[in-house]
């Protein structure tokens, strides 16, 4: 009874001293997301879509139109597009936009189908009085969003660039140790709102843009790693995460056809080389046999995309690993620039 009686005291103090850390990490959580958003003021403007206000930063003016418009990765803001963005608004109206949680933009209330975040865009861009029609400029995650864009508003888009995109069927395609790594994420997903609202993510540094290097200067970097570390944008990438798990079935079609749409893809380089992924993989003690199937997939996906427009352009960014915008920014604004040329509105009978 007496070393019952003393268990039960060591878990209660346990539990005791568990739900005090809790608090006082909510506590921490919530006064450091305030004074982060404060010390990093929205940069453009906040539209209203059906009563969410979304963060959508326009610049430039150019000659003509189509705008350019920016879609962002998994988990990413617009100041992702820092690089190029100030480049491209020399010629043309250019629109980088955070989707619902990410940046700087409010929170919605689960995750959203790829029809949702679609429409939640064509919503903004009227409410914001940014006319069609629209060049979309696509990163990673964002080219699925953009495809569904033009799935839905095809009248409306001129052009499409897919930078380092993801396939609809990326997931799909197993690699050796496919079926592990998406248990860890699964994991992952669901500890990581916890994790954020108790502020172990921010204590960590988890989230943290600087935690790779980085061509961003060093105010952008901080931007970007106080809204990372928001809970909301934690929510919103395991929300879009349990969107793109539903890719692992394989139900999952194939990205359909563009027609004659004007496409251009740009590949990372890097993440095809199959000599570079060995090296690596040997570099870090990983399976060799995993990283060259993972280089042998995403090349055979880009190469499929390449191929949904029968007016399109291929583009390997042999220097660049994913985020091409980073490694080789003046290569993607050179790409667009050239796809806004060939499209080019000069008067409104033109489009």
């Amino acid at each position: 009874m007496i070393l019952s009686s003393l268990l039960v005291r060591a878990l209660l103090v346990f539990f005791g001293i568990c739900g005090l850390a809790a608090i006082v990490g909510s506590v921490y959580q919530m006064q450091a997301s305030a004074a982060d958003l404060k010390a990093h003021p929205v940069p453009g403007r906040m539209v209203n879509v059906n009563g969410l206000n979304y963060h959508l930063n326009c610049t430039g003016t150019g000659t003509g139109s189509p705008t350019s418009i920016l879609e962002a990765g998994l988990g990413e803001s617009a100041l992702s597009w820092y690089p190029v963005q100030a480049k491209l608004a020399q010629t043309t109206q250019v629109c980088a936009y955070d989707r619902a949680g990410l940046g700087w933009s409010d929170p919605a209330d689960g995750p959203m189908s790829l029809e949702q975040v679609a429409t939640n865009l064509h919503t903004l861009l009227r409410n914001a009085s940014i006319m069609s029609p629209f060049v979309l400029v696509c990163h990673s995650r964002g080219g699925i969003f953009c495809r569904q864009f033009y799935r839905q508003f095809p009248s409306e888009v001129k052009g499409l660039v897919l930078v380092d995109s993801t396939h609809e069927q990326g997931a799909f395609r197993e690699y050796p140790y496919a079926q592990a790594d998406y248990f860890k994420q699964r994991i992952q997903i669901a500890i990581a709102p916890l994790l954020s609202r108790i502020g172990v993510i921010r204590l960590m540094g988890w989230a943290n843009a600087d935690r790779q290097p980085s061509p961003l200067p060093a105010d952008i970097l901080a931007a970007k790693t106080a809204v990372q570390n928001r809970t909301d944008t934690t929510l919103a990438v395991v929300n879009e995460i349990a969107v793109m798990r539903k890719s692992l079935d394989a139900a999952t079609p194939p990205p359909s056809s563009l027609g004659k749409l004007p496409l251009v893809v740009l590949t990372a380089g890097k993440g095809i080389d199959i000599g570079l992924a060995e090296r690596e993989a040997i570099a870090s003690n990983s399976s060799v046999e995993n990283a060259v199937a993972v280089a042998r997939i995403e090349s055979t996906s880009q190469e499929e995309l390449a191929a949904l427009s029968s007016n399109s352009k291929h583009v390997i960014a042999d220097r660049s690993g994913h985020f091409i915008m980073y490694d080789q920014p003046d290569l993607l604004v050179s790409n667009v620039l050239e796809l806004l040329n060939s499209v080019r509105c000069l008067s409104p009978r033109d489009c």
